[in-house]
Formats: C-alpha cells, sequence, structure tokens
C-alpha cells in the first residue's frame, strides 16, 4: 500500500555508477521516465558523483539530490541532444546553442531539489584568458550556454541545490507560468564568459528567494523573448528577495534583449557586492541581436537594498527607440550604496524616461574619477560606455526624462578622488522635484 506517499525512484536501481567516469545519464533518465510513467513522484540521486549528458525532466517528477550526489557535466558534443528549436538564427549565432544539460518542455509540476549540486564543468570548455576583456575564452567555439532550460512549463521549482562552473548561462525559464526558486547556491567562475546566474525570460508568477549567486555574468536579469513564437507575451509579476548577489558585470539586469514588456516587477532585501553595475536598466534597438523595436519596461521597484559597485543605477534607453517602448515608472527606496563613478538616468529625444524616483538613498564616492566626460556627456551616450575605465563624473546625471522624484537623498564625498564634478546634473528634463538632498565632506575636484 502506498497510503499516499509519492513513488520514489533510485537512480542507481535503474544502473547509474556514481563513480564520476561512467556516463550515468542513460541511466538517469530511465528513471525519469519510469517515474514519469507512475503519474509522478521522486527520482533519488544517493551520494557520489554522477557524470552525465543531456536528461530531459518530465511532469509530475522533483529530481531529488541529496547531500553528497553530483551531477556533472560532460564536455563532449555527442553526449548532449539537440532540444529546442523555437529560437531565432540571430540569437543562436549570437549566444546560442540549442544543447542543455538538464531540460524540460512544455512540462507541469518540475522540480530540481535536494542539498546535492550540478557541476557543469565549464572548466573543460574554457581555454586562456582574453586580455581585452579578463575573460576566457571558448574551446573549440561550443559549449551549451545554457546549462538547465525551462521552456514554456507550468510550477517549476528549484530548491536548496548547489549549481556550479557553468559554462554559460545556469539557469534559463522562457515562457514559464509559476515559477519557484529559492535557497539556492550559484558558484560561477568571474571569468566565465556569459556565466549568468539566473536568467528569467518572458515568464509569469516567479518568486526568486533566499539565494547566494556568484556569477561572471549578470546573477539575476529579466528578459522579453528569445523565441520566433512565444507562448507567454510578457515578463511580468517577477519577486526577487533575500539573495545575496556578486558578479563582475550586472547584479540585476533588466531588458537588453527582447521586444515584450517587462512589468510588474519587485526587488528587495538584497545584498550586492563587487559588481560593475548595481541595476542595469536597458531599452535598446537592434535589430541584429533579435530586438526590432524594444521592450516596454515599466512598474519595476527596488528596494531596502546594500550594494558595493562601480555603478549603483544605469537606465538607459537607445537614441532610435520610439514609444511603446522605453522605461517608465521605476522606484528606488531605502538603498546604501558606495560607489567609484556616477549614476546615469538617460532616455533618448524620441522616448526619455518617464517617472523616475530615487527616495531614502545614501551613496558614499569612493575612489578616484576620471576626466573623461570632465567637460560634457556625449549624446547619444553608448549603452557599454560603462565597460570602459570613464566614468559619468556627477553622483546623479539625468538626460531627456520626465518626471524625476528625489527624495531624502545623501551624498558622502570624504574617500572621493579625482575630477568629480556635482552631486546632481540634470539636462532635458521636465516635471522634477527634490525634497531633501544633502551632501558630507567636501568635494576635492582635481
Amino acid at each position: 500500500m502506498n497510503n499516499g506517499t509519492p513513488p520514489y525512484f533510485g537512480i542507481r536501481e535503474f544502473g547509474a555508477k556514481g563513480d564520476g567516469r561512467t556516463n550515468d545519464a542513460k541511466a538517469i533518465q530511465a528513471a525519469i521516465d519510469a517515474c514519469g510513467k507512475a503519474g509522478g513522484g521522486t527520482v533519488l540521486c544517493p551520494p557520489g558523483v554522477y557524470f552525465i549528458g543531456s536528461i530531459q525532466l518530465r511532469s509530475n517528477v522533483q529530481l531529488h539530490l541529496v547531500a553528497g550526489a553530483t551531477l556533472l557535466g560532460s564536455a563532449q558534443r555527442s553526449d548532449f541532444s539537440v532540444f529546442d528549436r523555437g529560437v531565432s538564427d540571430q540569437v543562436r549565432d549570437i549566444n546560442y546553442a540549442p544543447e542543455h544539460l538538464i531540460y524540460a518542455e512544455n512540462e507541469t509540476n518540475v522540480a530540481i531539489t535536494g542539498m546535492g549540486e550540478i557541476d557543469g564543468n565549464g572548466r573543460a570548455y574554457f581555454g586562456p584568458v582574453a586580455e581585452a576583456t579578463n575573460t576566457y575564452t571558448i574551446k573549440n567555439k561550443w559549449r551549451p550556454v545554457q546549462l538547465v532550460a525551462f521552456v514554456n512549463c507550468r510550477n517549476v521549482t528549484l530548491e536548496g541545490v548547489t549549481f556550479r562552473d557553468a559554462p554559460g548561462w545556469t539557469i534559463w525559464p522562457l515562457g514559464c507560468d509559476g515559477v519557484r526558486i529559492t535557497g539556492i547556491k550559484i558558484h560561477n567562475d568571474p571569468r566565465g564568459p556569459n556565466s549568468d546566474g539566473i536568467d528569467i525570460d518572458t515568464c509569469r508568477n516567479v518568486i526568486i528567494s533566499d539565494c547566494l549567486i556568484e556569477a561572471g555574468d549578470d546573477c539575476i536579469s529579466c528578459k522579453s523573448d528569445k523565441s520566433k513564437k512565444p507562448v507567454l507575451t510578457a515578463c511580468e509579476y517577477v519577486t526577487v528577495t533575500n539573495c545575496i548577489l556578486k558578479t563582475t558585470c550586472c547584479a540585476l539586469r533588466i531588458g537588453y534583449e527582447g521586444d515584450h514588456p517587462i512589468r510588474h516587477c519587485r526587488f528587495g532585501n538584497l545584498v550586492i557586492k563587487g559588481t560593475r553595475v548595481g541595476v542595469s536598466i536597458l531599452a535598446p534597438l537592434k535589430p541584429g541581436f533579435c530586438i526590432e523595436h524594444g521592450p516596454a519596461i515599466e512598474d519595476i521597484s527596488f528596494s531596502d537594498m546594500t550594494m558595493d559597485t562601480d555603478i549603483p543605477f544605469f537606465l538607459w534607453t537607445g537614441a532610435d527607440v520610439v514609444p511603446p517602448a522605453g522605461i517608465r515608472g521605476i522606484r528606488f527606496h531605502n538603498i546604501t550604496a558606495t560607489t567609484e563613478r556616477g549614476c546615469h538616468c538617460g532616455g533618448s529625444e524620441a522616448s526619455p524616461l518617464e517617472d523616475i524616483s530615487f527616495s531614502n538613498i545614501d551613496i558614499s564616492v569612493r575612489g578616484p574619477m576620471d576626466s573623461e566626460f570632465a567637460k560634457e556627456v556625449p549624446y547619444p551616450y553608448s549603452e557599454w560606455d560603462y565597460n570602459k575605465k570613464r566614468g559619468i563624473p556627477h553622483v546623479f546625471y539625468f538626460r531627456h526624462v520626465k518626471g524625476i522624484r528625489l527624495n531624502n537623498i545623501r551624498v558622502d564625498w570624504k574617500r572621493a578622488a579625482g575630477a568629480w564634478l556635482s552631486a546632481l546634473r540634470t539636462e532635458c528634463v521636465e516635471d522634477m522635484s527634490i525634497n531633501g538632498f544633502s551632501e558630507k565632506g567636501k568635494l576635492r575636484q582635481a
């Protein structure tokens, strides 16, 4: 008698060795398939190192990795299956391969849980570090760019598992409704190219909580469609809370890829450290990057955050973007930041930023400012200018914005040096209010 307990399917009973050498993918897939045919349950991975190529999850199946269990990804392309074909050739040419280590498509109630690990074996794909970018080159010009992918799934759960050394993006839900990611850890090489943590792509009803993410690219991003025929037409209702984020790139990236709206997202109770940018919000126009008109990014809030970063906030709209694409309704509240460059909030003449508010913000400026933009900030400004040494010499720089609210802003200059010019600079701004803006320490200009 079952007594209501979900059935367990031990992978060793299906022939998995767990010796770190034998390819156990077929044995684990057999356990998953048997579990799915039985109506669902738990596929149990006991302690051991299970060397695998691609495996595919099924509806109502929980893949559970106990402490001491590791799924170790192969570096041989022949060990990977070719999965989704609905992604545009433009995107595939730039940053996409249709192989993944773990994959699910059109499935419901799929989960990966436990205290074990998934090791993407990125070290086997990486070649020497490219001096220009300080990132690894890619051996053989191939890798599974998305390690774990869920496409058009419902009710996806990731809980407790540690992900390590991904060769590209670590976790990629695309077109999913109902995603819960809680208590996981991601440890990627900081020099791993495109080694993002979690990329939420055109998904709805997403909760990410209590996670530790160390990445070589964006820790968490919200994107809006990489496929030709998306099931969902917006990335919306995303909540991220109680996480620690560390990366050489952006802790939080909103936009950049896709044309569909990104809206109704909440980010709070976050610790951000060692990043180039704390919060990056981009609405570009890039026909060669599968972006035809740009996304409408709206109703996004960030609150109760502490960050140590090169740039706390970077909001940017491409010069060619036209409505309804654009950035509007963005709120920052209760944030403490240490920074060495200024914050850029710039729209375009055709599509200005709208309804931007900062309240209860403490910014401590550290380190020297270079003199590249001492005379003026060029227009149009490139979204990649912050990759270079040049920096905005104003703590807050606003250009082409309609509606700015600044409340209780505090700037500390005590550790600043170099060609800093001001705490606040505005150009082509309409409808601005300031209620409490103070500075501490003396700005010593070079």
